[in-house]
């Protein structure tokens, strides 16, 4: 049998000064994966708790890590101390902890390879680039990667919000990015796990909407919404 070969390239983040070796197929870098991180870094960056102290996020949470983007970018903020990166799929999780080796990320960045039903602790924010596409939406990618990573096989987004709301600290925060068409259904768990929402980051996107949906488990119901 011929042995089928994985390429690679480099892709350089100028903004954190590292580079992160990515899978050309499948599991490459998408513009979902950096909307969130760019929105996560401007609702978090500098963000203050009192007058002159600087709200600390001593324990985040990240669902689906992959290869390690994300949380990369995410890393660079100086009030976040460690990211605990969640990556199912063990050898998308070996590209992960490779990753975080070569950048020397180690002290900031913890890769775990489980699964999220299986992960305990309490974590001051959660992020995800969840697979949120339905199993029976048209043709299913070859690769099995991929449709664990992108489709509803392994975790759905109703089994994500109520890991959210399990593992998430009293006035934690979330950040989740997903397609428009899957709004109503996030509205849904949200408020069925009593989490709430802050913000919603909308961006059209070729032929597509994708909202980065900011919210806390915690707080007043419906206080408002704020729209980016």
């Amino acid at each position: 049998m011929k042995k089928e070969i994985k390429v690679c390239y480099i892709e350089k983040l100028t903004s954190v000064g590292k580079e992160i070796t990515i899978e050309a197929a499948g599991i490459k870098i998408t513009e979902d994966s950096l909307l969130l991180a760019n929105f996560i870094k401007k609702i978090l960056s500098n963000r203050k708790s009192g007058e002159k102290s600087i709200q600390t996020f001593k324990t985040m949470l990240e669902i689906g890590a992959g290869q390690g983007i994300v949380s990369f970018l995410v890393s660079e903020l100086e009030n976040v101390d460690k990211i605990y990166a969640i990556e199912v799929q063990e050898r998308i999780y070996e590209l992960l902890k490779r990753n975080i080796e070569e950048n020397m990320l180690e002290d900031k960045i913890i890769p775990v390879n489980k699964d999220i039903k299986d992960v305990e602790g309490e974590y001051s924010c959660i992020f995800s680039n969840p697979p949120y596409r339905k199993m029976e939406s048209g043709k299913l990618p070859r690769e099995e990667e991929e449709i664990i990573s992108k489709y509803e096989k392994l975790l759905t987004l109703e089994e994500l919000f109520k890991n959210i709301a399990r593992l998430l600290e009293n006035y934690g925060e979330f950040f989740i990015v997903i397609p428009d068409y899957r709004l109503n259904d996030c509205f849904k768990y949200i408020y069925a796990n009593r989490l709430n929402v802050l913000s919603l980051n909308i961006n059209k996107y070729r032929k597509s909407t994708l909202v980065v949906l900011h919210g806390k488990k915690g707080g007043k119901v419906n206080e408002g919404i704020q729209i980016y």
